[in-house]
């Protein structure tokens, strides 16, 4: 069935996303801890923001949050249409997501690529 194809590749993508996010978290970790210790030492903020390495840890978080909300709207998205296939009703899949039926009825939309988050479109937020 093409609907289930479709998520299973979303729950690939979103295990790869999760993944490669245990290693970034990693990164940060080690960041965080080092951006700490200097600022323990009595370094100013706007010292160590200046020499940081780029991007900054803000920046990798802000990133890492919207691989995981895409891959997260990708798989949601996806199973709304499997379950919408496999005969549940708009309203029964917005029970489901805890979502409105409005909502629902957006992710089952053909033309709905997902809310790939602003930043990566360039928009603000």
């Amino acid at each position: 069935m093409s609907s289930s194809r479709n998520t299973i590749a979303a729950l690939d993508r979103l295990e790869t996303v999760l993944r490669r996010s245990m290693e970034d978290i990693d990164g940060l970790l080690v960041r965080i801890q080092q951006l700490r210790e200097r600022l323990q030492a009595g370094r100013p903020l706007s010292e160590v923001v200046d020499a940081a390495a780029r991007p900054l840890i803000i920046e990798s978080m802000t990133a890492l949050l919207d691989r995981l909300g895409d891959a997260g709207s990708a798989l949601r998205r996806a199973e709304a249409q499997q379950l919408f296939a496999e005969g549940f009703t708009r309203t029964r899949i917005a029970t489901t997501f805890g979502v409105s039926r409005q909502r629902a009825t957006t992710l089952l939309s053909r033309g709905h690529r997902g809310s790939q988050s602003q930043r990566r479109r360039g928009g603000s937020g």
